[in-house]
């Protein structure tokens, strides 16, 4: 929290070089975000990585944070059961890992080691966060069963043995049988026995 607020003044005031300001305030934010949805304090994360998105104004748009922050939100956004967001989320990151792929790859005739290791390590990432949306897809067919499930249930339930008033309904006590009181009886004996 402390970070963010000193990176807010900083950009704000225009201290330092505003995209790499910008990167720290959107990294740290980012952080907060990822340890909200590590506490299920899902909205909490959501709010925190919209913001990240939106400081970063500065920065190029095929940015690796922006495309980790894409898809931090969705996972943040999946956990809150706000699916159809969070595929939406995670299409994003995709688009822009392949955007900064194709232009790592049209910048130069020959890329250097580090580029052929940053394409090779975002190329692997697309089926990942491709994974992930069938994941967030199938929790979202899960919560819909699961609500169908718990409506049907509760019709059912009170349909089948109609409706009865509550002060019609009877109470089950429990019997006690003599040689309950009994054993219960000695042991009371026993007790002040072995006390004295």
């Amino acid at each position: 929290e402390l970070a963010k607020v000193v990176y807010t003044k900083q950009v704000e005031s225009g201290e330092g070089t505003k995209i790499e300001l910008e990167e720290r305030l959107c990294s740290t934010i980012l952080t907060l975000g990822e340890v909200s949805i590590e506490n299920e304090n899902y909205s909490q994360a959501v709010e925190d990585i919209q913001l990240c998105i939106k400081k970063v104004k500065s920065l190029p748009k095929d940015s690796r944070i922006i495309a980790e922050a894409h898809y931090q939100l969705g996972v943040a956004q999946g956990f809150h059961s706000k699916f159809d967001e969070a595929v939406e989320s995670l299409n994003s990151a995709i688009s822009i890992i392949k955007e900064r792929t194709k232009n790592i790859k049209s910048s130069k005739k020959s890329p250097s080691k580090d580029e052929k290791i940053e394409i090779t390590e975002l190329e692997a990432l697309i089926p990942e966060i491709e994974e992930k949306i069938a994941d967030t897809k199938d929790m979202k067919k899960e919560a819909e069963a699961k609500t169908k499930e718990g409506a049907n249930g509760i019709t059912s339930s009170s349909t089948e043995g109609g409706s009865k008033n509550v002060s019609s309904i009877s109470v089950k006590r429990k019997v006690e049988d003599d040689d309950s009181k009994n054993k219960k009886f000695v042991s009371d004996k026993e007790k002040t026995a072995a006390a004295s």
